[in-house]
């Protein structure tokens, strides 16, 4: 939804001369460059090359209870 509001803002403000549209288009750029620089991708923590024959083991153990 922002992307579509960035782009018809962009098209209908910038090139189509209307300031509400201009507007939107500036608060959708800047809201789409807020939450890319929010740092949201994940980030790797841990990265080996395997080679033939070895294996990657992916467990969750759960926690011992507390008493």
């Amino acid at each position: 939804m922002l992307r579509f509001l960035t782009r018809y803002g962009t098209t209908r403000g910038l090139l189509g001369g209307s300031r509400a549209w201009t507007v939107v288009a500036v608060l959708g750029w800047s809201l789409r460059l807020l939450t890319r620089n929010r740092g949201s991708e994940p980030k790797v923590v841990y990265s080996e090359v395997l080679r033939p024959g070895e294996i990657l083991e992916i467990r969750h153990l759960p926690e011992p209870p507390t008493r």
